[in-house]
């Protein structure tokens, strides 16, 4: 299973489960907050499945403001709550982690990829050269074979 399919795993088990409770009272979490944030985190897996690991960090950021103001305002109960927010935590230091090395894999791709231009640029000058010394001997070549001619000529003259 690759890094992606565990970050979506993640996401969707660490925040489902909190969201689901066999115990919930009246103040933990009401239903509507509980679907809230259900759609939220949907949200969240299907960007971090998709590979798109900075909108997924976006979307959790505004779910993690939401998780605050509910709980400010008591939908969520202060126990829930942290669960929750352990769970955003999670997510969110392996978003950081595929954030990261999507960028490392990025500035190694544009690395590779100058060194090939750079590479490519060289071997279009060293097939320039070529070229321009094939001329050079090919017009050598013409040349003397205008003086052979001109020699031929001058000497059936003659």
């Amino acid at each position: 299973m690759n890094r992606r399919h565990r970050l979506t795993l993640a996401a969707a088990t660490l925040f489902l489960l909190p969201l689901t409770g066999c115990t919930a009272t009246a103040v933990d979490l009401p239903p509507t907050t509980a679907e809230q944030l259900q759609s939220e985190i949907l949200a969240i897996s299907e960007a971090s499945a998709a590979g798109d690991f900075a909108n997924a960090q976006s979307l959790l950021t505004a779910m993690q403001a939401n998780l605050r103001t509910a709980a400010a305002s008591g939908q969520v109960s202060a126990e829930r709550s942290a669960s929750i927010q352990s769970a955003i935590n999670l997510v969110r230091d392996d978003l950081t982690v595929e954030i990261d090395a999507a960028a490392v894999a990025a500035e190694a791709a544009a690395e590779a990829a100058a060194k090939a231009a750079a590479a490519a640029a060289e071997q279009n000058d060293e097939d320039a050269k070529d070229r321009a010394e094939q001329a050079k001997d090919d017009a050598e070549n013409a040349r003397k074979d205008a003086e052979n001619a001109k020699e031929n000529r001058e000497d059936r003259d003659d």
